[in-house]
């Protein structure tokens, strides 16, 4: 009897081999048809502003490569997101810290990354930097001296899915105790609706400093990846409560279901595009200035604790 017993175990256990053996098979049958093409998505721009860069950037990395690359331009960061999650896309080229920590989280990718070194202030200063700050103000002549005295008023945020203008700040709130996380079943917006009388979302940091200025809001939030004009005249003109981050920088992310030799040569592609930076930049941001190497934790960790401490985590959508 324990030898029949033995027996059917040894021939159960051959044919989980067998079929892990066809799995492995048909997938690197797939992963082998993949590879007639090297798909890279970016961030979601119009193809058309930018055709002749993204022909020369195909090129490139096909002359690098050996093989067919085509670029795309999906329609939003959640397709991004779900492209590398899928294996549509191979890599996602110099996407933001929000979409990158998404992709992060759902996708085997490669560590460490490739982020984005830009030009960015840190207080008065300009620096090249992985990472940068955002900051609450209000205008010079205000009556505020902190946040804890904006309670109940107006405030203008760029948009909820702004790292460095929703995320982070919001992450010094909680820190604070003026709010406290959120459940799934919220919204972004419940998050400072708990402590301000009344929440903006104005587009983009030009139309709350706007805002700002004409009066229309009480606080906004600023950050050192703006123009240096905007920048400039938003400190000029007015008091710095708190600060907050450090916010990361964009991303690239390669997966790492591609094989060893090609994730090699595109490293290294990917990295002597330091020595072009002109051929990247439209597709990273116009305050890119090269690559540098960081690990998810060092890079992302920020961004990922900001998220968790607030709850948005469960409730943003990209």
């Amino acid at each position: 009897m324990r030898y029949v017993q033995i027996v059917a175990v040894l021939v159960a256990a051959l044919v989980v081999t067998g079929l892990a053996v066809s799995s492995i098979t048909h997938g690197e049958a797939q992963a082998q048809q993949r590879l007639n093409k090297l798909v890279i998505v970016v961030q979601p721009i119009p193809r058309d502003k930018v055709v002749a860069e993204a022909a020369e950037l195909e090129k490139y990395f096909e002359d690098r490569l050996g093989m067919d690359v085509e670029i795309l331009f999906p329609q939003n960061n959640a397709a991004i997101v779900e492209s590398i999650r899928f294996g549509h896309a191979h890599v996602a080229l110099g996407v933001g810290s929000l979409v990158g920590a998404m992709i992060a989280k759902h996708a085997d990718v490669v560590s460490p990354m490739l982020v984005e070194r830009r030009s960015v202030f840190i207080g008065n200063e300009q620096q090249v930097l992985n990472y940068y700050y955002s900051y609450w103000i209000v205008l010079k002549d205000a009556p505020y001296n902190s946040l804890e005295e904006l309670r109940g008023k107006k405030v203008c945020f760029p948009s909820e899915t702004s790292v460095s203008g929703f995320v982070m700040p919001m992450k010094t709130l909680v820190e604070k105790g003026y709010v406290k996380a959120i459940d799934a079943g919220k919204r972004p917006v419940d998050l400072p609706n708990q402590f301000f009388g009344e929440v903006v979302f104005g587009g983009g940091y030009a139309q709350c400093w706007e805002a700002l200025k004409q009066g229309q809001v009480d606080v906004t939030v600023t950050a050192g990846d703006v123009p240096a004009k905007l920048y400039q005249e938003a400190l000029e003109n007015s008091k710095v409560l708190e600060e907050n981050g450090p916010n990361p920088a964009h991303v690239t992310l390669i997966s790492k279901n591609l094989p060893k030799d090609v994730k090699m040569r595109l490293w290294d592609a990917l990295r002597d595009l330091n020595k072009e930076p002109e051929k990247v930049q439209k597709f990273v941001s116009a305050i890119f200035v090269k690559f540098g190497i960081r690990y998810e934790a060092q890079h992302l960790g920020p961004l990922m604790d900001a998220l968790k401490v607030t709850g948005l985590d469960n409730v943003i959508k990209i």
